[in-house]
């Protein structure tokens, strides 16, 4: 019997396959560069922690403070294949979220470029700007999104209605700001279609994709029916929003102008500039895109599905680069706007296509390079001098870690090994829940990032909390948050802050920083 192993060739290959093969290869390489670098105690904890609460089986929303449920439930999913609960299984398990968004961002691309070495450094580009890591979900979603809305464009179906529509339910299952951005998007390209390329059946193409949202939002509506205690905390979640008003503290844009290059050394300034310069190209490229997609005629809307496409995506994901305006959310965000750029050749005549890809995806990728490129944690470990990164043991891990947040973690396990004794509980606040999964501890209360101003109500029900949990001790930090001193926790929790106060003592300790306090509940 003879066996046909033609398929295996990489020319014989699917497309897809190829796709996804090169994206675990970026992926792969990156990990292994960088994946044990650093630590983040604030967002990154904030997942963490979540994760490992969610694979003992609490609740997400309900049980503790967190995103919307699905990322916590794919962590925890393959932190249970691994065996563990580490700080490197969730990041693996969050570089394959990335690898199979990659892929989508790369079979987008795939549309416009031949050569597979061209598609490397455009994946390059994608990957780079993957950040920060554990942020990894944003991007992957962002790419999808361009990819669902190509094949939709493509073949307006009923049945590919119903697929975008699926895919609007789970990203925002994954998060609800996804799934309104993905909701619009989709919506708008669905009245673009039917009125530029088919205007029957709109009504039913809606339906499906609505019975799509549906069928993909599934998970979240069985959790709201079937799980005590979650419709409520859903709704509070939502109150809160509308309650603090906006769904990011903002910051000023970092235009490329507004930068004082005379304080900054080359590398700085390119910094700033390119920065800058990305922030510029979301109004920039989606006022033109918009105005192109007024003019546009039939037959270049089939063959510019992928510039069609990501022009919508990327309408609605720059509202959440500029709702915090810095480079990790401009990060999380500017996929569609990278594909969108790459593929604007595609739109000119066939003369100029391939001079012009090739210098504005050089200019990208070196801007790329010279903006988010030197935030990757491998670069600032590289460039460091020898003795700032030190080895440390988090869990059963060993990550490299900066002196400093060493120290830090040093101090805070003397403290609870040392004077904090096994049936009391342990508050830290406001911004380092990394602390409770690296000390093996579960928080006192269901806030676990205590960033904005919260209700009298609620912070009497922390003071409660407290005391059924016997909290004792309390590391307190009155940090002004991006320097608005309304941001620090005495503003934003006063009665807590004032409970503090009342029932508690300031013990001298040296190797917190100066911003810092550890309490002891007075006797």
């Amino acid at each position: 019997m003879i066996i046909n192993f033609s398929w295996l060739h990489p020319q014989e290959l699917p497309t897809p396959v190829k796709a996804f093969l090169l994206s675990i290869a970026l992926v792969t390489v990156s990990f292994l560069l960088q994946g044990n670098i650093g630590i983040n105690l604030g967002d990154e904890g904030f997942l963490w922690y979540g994760t490992i609460q969610t694979g003992m089986g609490e609740v997400p929303v309900r049980d503790f403070q967190s995103y919307d449920p699905g990322r916590y439930y794919w962590g925890a999913a393959w932190c249970k294949i691994f065996g563990n609960y580490s700080l490197l299984s969730l990041r693996i398990s969050n570089s394959i979220f990335q690898a199979v968004g990659l892929t989508f961002g790369l079979l987008s691309l795939r549309r416009i470029t031949k050569s597979y070495w061209i598609l490397t450094v455009e994946g390059l580009v994608l990957l780079l700007w993957m950040y920060p890591r554990h942020k990894l979900f944003e991007p992957s979603i962002a790419m999808a999104a361009v990819y669902f809305a190509i094949l939709l464009i493509e073949n307006p179906s009923l049945v590919q209605h119903l697929i975008a529509g699926v895919f609007v339910g789970v990203a925002a299952f994954l998060g609800r700001n996804h799934g309104l951005y993905t909701f619009a998007s989709f919506f708008l390209l669905i009245i673009f279609i039917w009125l530029k390329l088919d205007r029957t059946n709109l009504f039913r193409r809606l339906l499906a994709w609505v019975g799509g949202i549906i069928l993909g939002y599934y998970p979240m509506f069985f959790m709201l029916a079937v799980v005590p205690g979650f419709f409520d905390s859903f709704v509070d979640s939502i109150k809160f929003l509308f309650r603090f008003g906006r769904t990011n503290l903002p910051l000023p844009v970092p235009w490329f102008w507004r930068a004082d290059y005379s304080k900054l050394n080359l590398i700085q300034s390119a910094n700033a500039f390119f920065t800058g310069l990305f922030f510029l190209m979301f109004p920039v490229f989606n006022a033109l895109a918009a105005i192109y997609l007024c003019f546009i005629k039939r037959d270049s809307i089939r063959e510019n599905p992928t510039l069609v496409a990501s022009s919508f995506v990327s309408f609605t994901y720059m509202h959440y680069a500029f709702s915090r305006a810095d480079l990790p959310h401009l990060g999380q965000a500017i996929h569609p706007l990278l594909i969108g750029l790459i593929s604007l050749p595609s739109a000119l005549p066939s003369g100029y296509k391939k001079k012009l890809s090739i210098s504005l995806l050089s200019i990208t990728l070196v801007g790329t390079l010279l903006s988010v490129g030197l935030s990757s944690y491998y670069y600032l470990k590289a460039t460091a001098p020898s003795d700032l990164y030190v080895q440390k043991k988090i869990g059963s891990d060993r990550i490299w870690i900066d002196l400093g947040t060493a120290n830090l973690i040093d101090t805070v396990s003397t403290i609870n090994s040392q004077l904090v004794k096994q049936n009391e509980g342990l508050l830290i606040a406001p911004h380092w829940p990394m602390f409770y999964p690296i000390l093996g501890r579960k928080s006192p209360v269901w806030d676990i990032y205590l960033l904005f101003p919260e209700t009298d109500t609620r912070q009497k029900e922390m003071i409660e909390e407290l005391r059924k949990q016997n909290v004792n001790w309390i590391i307190l930090g009155d940090v002004a948050l991006d320097g608005r001193d309304d941001l620090r926790f005495k503003n934003t929790h006063p009665l807590l802050y004032q409970h503090f106060k009342d029932k508690f003592e300031v013990v001298a300790n040296k190797g917190l920083p100066e911003n810092y306090q550890l309490l002891h509940r007075r006797q």
